[in-house]
C-alpha cells in the first residue's frame, strides 16, 4: 500500500490532511451549509407561494372582470331599453301633436271654406240684386226713350 501512496505522491500526512477534511466538512456542513440550505428552502417555499398568490390574484382579476364585462352589457341592455321605451313615447307624442295639428288645419281649412263659400253667396245676392237694378235702368232708359 505504502508503494501506490507512492507512485501517487501521497506521504502519510494525506490521512491526517483527509482526517481533518471530513472532520471540518462535517462541522462545517452542520453550522455553515445546513442553514444555507434552509435559506434557499425558504427562499424556494417563498417563491412557489408567491407564484401561487399571484394565480390566485390573477383568478380574481379574471373574475372580476368577468363581473365587470356582465354588468356592463346588462347596463347596456338596460340603457339600450330605455332608449327605447323614450323614443317610442316621442314618436307616440309626435304622432299626437301631428293628428292635433292636423285637426287644427283642417278646422282652419274648413272655416276658410265656409267663409268663401259665405262671401261667394254674399257677392252672388249682391251681383244679382246689381244686375236686377241694372236690368231695371236698362228697360227704364229703353222705354223711355221709345215712348
Amino acid at each position: 500500500m505504502s508503494a501506490v501512496l507512492e507512485q501517487l505522491g501521497l506521504d502519510s500526512t494525506f490521512f491526517i490532511q483527509f482526517g481533518i477534511f471530513a472532520a471540518l466538512f462535517f462541522i462545517l456542513s452542520r453550522s455553515y451549509f445546513r442553514p444555507f440550505l434552509h435559506l434557499f428552502e425558504l427562499r424556494h417555499q417563498k417563491t412557489v407561494e408567491d407564484r401561487e398568490s399571484a394565480e390566485k390574484l390573477v383568478k380574481q382579476a379574471e373574475q372580476k372582470l368577468t363581473e365587470y364585462t356582465r354588468r356592463l352589457s346588462e347596463e347596456r341592455l338596460a340603457i339600450r331599453q330605455e332608449f327605447e321605451k323614450a323614443l317610442a313615447e316621442a314618436k307616440k307624442e309626435e304622432a299626437s301633436l301631428l293628428a292635433h295639428a292636423r285637426e287644427d288645419a283642417k278646422k282652419i281649412t274648413q272655416e276658410a271654406n265656409d267663409s268663401i263659400l259665405k262671401q261667394r253667396d254674399q257677392l252672388k245676392e249682391a251681383l244679382n240684386k246689381d244686375v236686377e237694378k241694372l236690368a231695371q235702368e236698362i228697360s227704364e232708359k229703353l222705354l223711355s226713350r221709345n215712348g
